[in-house]
């Protein structure tokens, strides 16, 4: 995919679509390395400040004008065709690439590049290896797709010969990545139908990027996931490491002791017993995640000591179970989790604080993504005792007749298993500071922009 003839070195570069998460890593990184970076974006938010404060021009709204003399364009899975910057740059004849033919341009930098990409779980899996890198004296480059305390944002460029990256899959473009020495997957399902055809579809591309990947390389996967096994026995290059919780896995867990914000657990690399190790974060799927990164620890050398040491001091990512704050005896914790799967596991996670009530708020993203799993969203919410569903968040789709949220809340309505409310987001604070109660846990789900109402929520109850 990225051509030798593209430098990003010291260069003027433009970044359409730079207040995402994974665009503005790169712009960090590209600044960090004496390029000089400019962008856009269609609304102003915590991470476009921050660019800012490292000296970074970045326009609000897309303007055909914001592309005078870069020598490299660059755009977001969002941008469209017709967006006037990315049409002005190809009239200039500035090279136009996407985003992720810039991550494969930074990879070809470095000596090490482990990738974690599959379903969900990335962003954890990202941050904690990254974060065991740093412990073990690597000083890796940083990618995460979320903002880590550990690195006090989402990205870091190191002097070291190790990049880690979280590696998207949403629009299939990833196929072309073909230098990773180490690729981490916790699970693969059907997701991102808006690209897909089917979840074989989908099985097909992520053969295509491991089969393209060198024979050196080495695949870590979920030994419980089912296409991640097919996956596995069906590539022929590289080497093939298992995690989970079955003694058919080559790095398993035994023995969970679920707290408060801690998790312990036994770990054993092929039978030989490694110790116990301890998470300060909750949900058994973070077990699973801490097991990626154990294997890709004692695969590098690792010693046991140390990867203990890294994941106990692991402080999580902000927007995955991130406690927002508590008032009126009420804990608001907000998770990015737009997914069924991750929804359940979210709501695990939840009872292991003990709540006296769980209440649920709801924000789906993506009309494509709601028409394809409006059925099996109105069956994620078990174990809420009230749960809240409001408006689609978009992500610059077009609206989708039929679904909205209104297809999830006519089945759970139909059901009667969950007391269900529809609500305009607005409204959401104002009936909660009425609703909430001492003891309740206030989850609040969505990758789009519910994390606004998590803050408002909490202002709200301290009043």
């Amino acid at each position: 995919m990225p051509s030798d003839k593209i430098q990003i070195e010291k260069i003027k570069v433009h970044l359409i679509g730079i207040g995402g998460i994974g665009m503005s890593g790169l712009a960090f990184i590209l600044s960090r390395m004496g390029s000089s970076v400019t962008g856009s974006d269609i609304e102003e938010n915590s991470i476009v400040k921050k660019l800012r404060e490292k000296n970074i021009t970045i326009n609000i709204g897309h303007k055909a004008e914001a592309i005078t003399d870069q020598e490299l364009c660059v755009y977001s899975t969002s941008i469209r065709a017709n967006n006037p910057e990315l049409l002005r740059a190809r009239d200039k004849g500035i090279p136009v690439i996407p985003r992720i033919e810039l991550l494969g341009l930074v990879m070809e930098r470095y000596e090490k590049v482990i990738g974690v990409t599959g379903t969900h779980g990335k962003t954890t899996i990202t941050a904690m290896a990254s974060h065991l890198l740093q412990v073990a004296g690597t000083d890796p480059t940083v990618l995460i797709g979320g903002e880590s305390p550990n690195f006090d944002g989402n990205a870091k460029l190191g002097k070291g010969n190790v990049l880690v990256a979280e590696i998207d899959e949403s629009d299939g473009r990833f196929v072309g990545l073909s230098n990773l020495t180490h690729i981490i997957m916790p699970n693969l399902e059907k997701e991102h139908m808006e690209y897909y055809r089917s979840e074989s579809h989908l099985l097909d591309v992520f053969k295509k990027f491991l089969g393209a990947q060198s024979a050196k390389s080495t695949f870590f996967y979920r030994r419980e996931d089912g296409n991640l096994q097919k996956l596995a026995s069906g590539a022929s290059r590289g080497k093939k490491i298992s995690f989970g919780f079955t003694d058919r896995s080559d790095v398993r867990a035994t023995n969970i002791r679920i707290g408060i914000f801690r998790i312990e657990f036994d770990c054993s690399c092929r039978g030989n017993y490694l110790g116990t190790f301890t998470i300060n974060i909750p949900g058994v799927h973070n077990v699973t995640n801490a097991l990626g990164v154990i294997s890709l620890g004692i695969e590098l050398g690792i010693d046991p000591g140390m990867i203990k040491h890294a994941l106990s001091t692991y402080k999580g990512v902000k927007r995955r179970f991130e406690v927002i704050g508590e008032a009126s005896g009420a804990k608001i914790v907000e998770d990015y989790a737009h997914h069924p799967t991750e929804i359940k596991a979210t709501i695990a996670a939840a009872y292991s604080l003990k709540p006296k009530r769980l209440i649920t708020v709801f924000q789906p993203h993506r009309y494509t993504r709601t028409k394809s799993f409006y059925k099996e969203f109105s069956s994620s919410f078990a174990g809420s005792d009230e749960v809240i569903l409001t408006e689609v968040y978009s992500a610059s789709e077009d609206k989708i007749k039929g679904a909205g949220i209104k297809s999830i809340y006519d089945i759970m309505v139909k059901e009667n298993s969950v007391p269900v409310r529809l609500l305009e987001k607005g409204a959401i604070p104002g009936y909660l500071s009425k609703k909430a109660k001492n003891g309740d846990l206030i989850l609040i789900l969505g990758a789009g922009d519910i994390n606004k109402t998590a803050h408002e929520v909490l202002l709200e109850l301290k009043k």
